[in-house]
């Protein structure tokens, strides 16, 4: 049965929290916090945390590491009156559905320490990290309307990115790699699929104008490692074609919901489409 439009599909849930003790926690707590969307989850469907947790492929949805505290070597530091907070992001009805009425309890466990939920929100008119759309919302302002779009697209990296190309780590913005990344996305979850050639016109007619980051190790379980880039990427169409620019533009805007790159449930890939230098989605 083919999908449908479905109000308010994508979802960015913004949990708000502090620790009930003082805290000293790794750095690095995308799995933690990927188990923890993961257990409140299975609170409001259990056969959907289950099913998610075992498929392979695109998942719908992404979480991010905690962010707020004091960051000091490997580890982050945070008192009872530090704000800190998780981001979660659907891609899909069900998964969007859960984000828009969490089943919250008053503390939260992760990795260990205990939280307290101090709120919630995916109003992105009470904070600009949350929000709620569809795919024909962001589309439509670019596949239907007359005007150009942007031929330049500013991206910050806020999280450590990277792609997978032939068994190998590339933590680099390449163009094909970003928005193939992205309509990648895309087509596993919308109901409109994008061509599949969006990735061919990013690797020939998207160039990558400038480039301000550095790479970034992230240190998993067991000694585990993962090397990505955070910064702030600009990217210019080369090709001047309205229709495959109007798509580079729904993909910068799919960006913010979608994040880039592998591990983005595990808190890699956290991107946003820069309009001004004044927003910050998070600082690792």
């Amino acid at each position: 049965m083919p999908r449908v439009w479905s109000d308010d599909i994508l979802t960015s849930l913004i949990l708000k929290l502090t620790p009930t003790a003082p805290i000293s926690l790794p750095r690095d707590l995308g799995r933690a916090s990927h188990a923890l969307f993961l257990r409140l989850l299975s609170q409001h469907d259990a056969a959907l945390a289950e099913r998610l947790h075992g498929e392979d492929g695109p998942k719908p949805f992404t979480c991010s590491n905690l962010f707020g505290g004091k960051r000091q070597g490997g580890q982050v530091l945070a008192n009872p009156d530090d704000a800190l907070w998780l981001r979660y992001t659907g891609l899909s009805a069900e998964v969007s559905a859960f984000l828009r009425a969490p089943p919250i309890a008053l503390e939260v466990e992760l990795d260990g320490a205990v939280f307290r939920v101090t709120a919630t929100t995916s109003d992105a008119t009470t904070d600009e990290r949350a929000g709620q759309t569809t795919y024909e919302t962001l589309a439509a302002p670019y596949l239907l309307s007359r005007e150009r779009a942007d031929t330049r697209i500013t991206l910050r990296f806020a999280s450590p990115t990277a792609f997978r190309s032939r068994g190998q780590n590339v933590p680099l913005p390449l163009p094909g790699s970003v928005f193939g990344s992205l309509v990648d996305r895309w087509n596993a979850f919308s109901p409109m699929a994008l061509p599949d050639e969006m990735r061919r016109f990013a690797e020939e007619c998207i160039a990558l104008s400038e480039f301000r980051g550095r790479t970034r190790m992230l240190h998993g379980k067991a000694g585990s490692k993962q090397i990505g880039f955070v910064g702030t990427a600009r990217f210019v169409a080369t090709n001047k074609d309205r229709y495959w620019i109007g798509l580079m533009n729904v993909l910068a805007d799919f960006a913010f919901y979608a994040g880039v790159g592998y591990q983005t449930t595990q808190g890699m890939g956290l991107v946003r489409r820069l309009v001004d230098d004044t927003f910050k989605l998070g600082q690792e």
